[in-house]
């Protein structure tokens, strides 16, 4: 079975073209792009401005035409919160996750775009929300993938790679490459 990457809305396609090819040199996997779904209007929080990523990630978690696939990575370009938090970069269960692009662009911060710093924090985030899919939790690991990244300089400092006890446990589990 094949991790399909879906686009949530508007969403460039050279990202999720990236990401796929990105995460098939990473994971003894197959991936699939998924044509793109509407924007997920049943999330949005009007108050905050941002969409709930859980209600991202239950909507994914029950669509019957998504449950042949191994995993389903959602991709949304826009800002994510869940409960307890100001904001999210992803959220995973486990069978679903949802990234989101808003916060991992330059742009967002009022800095001149950067569309290759981009494909690296989107696969990083990728990566993170695909291993919690497969059972794994935080990592105490700074460099480690599966560290939380309450900041962009997380995300930008850890990288795509797991280390430490993940990287046993994903090589234990024969998913990566």
């Amino acid at each position: 079975m094949a991790i399909l990457v879906l686009p949530l809305g508007p969403v460039e396609k050279e990202v999720v073209k990236g990401l796929i090819r990105d995460l098939g040199g990473i994971f003894r996997r197959e991936f699939a792009e998924g044509d793109a779904l509407a924007e997920p209007g049943y999330a949005v929080n009007r108050e905050r401005g941002q969409f709930n990523s859980s209600a991202i990630l239950h909507d994914l978690t029950e669509r019957p035409e998504l449950m042949g696939f191994e995993r389903v990575l959602g991709v949304v370009d826009r800002d994510l919160f869940t409960s307890g938090l100001n904001f999210v970069f992803g959220e995973a269960g486990t069978k679903a996750a949802v990234i989101a692009l808003a916060r991992l662009k330059e742009g967002f911060y009022g800095r001149p775009e950067d569309k290759m710093l981009l494909r690296k924090r989107a696969l990083v985030e990728a990566v993170h929300e695909l291993g919690h899919t497969y059972g794994l939790g935080h990592c105490a690991d700074e460099r480690c993938v599966m560290f939380f990244s309450k900041t962009l300089s997380d995300t930008d400092r850890k990288g795509h790679r797991f280390r430490g006890g993940c990287l046993f446990k994903v090589m234990e589990l024969g998913i990566l490459k």
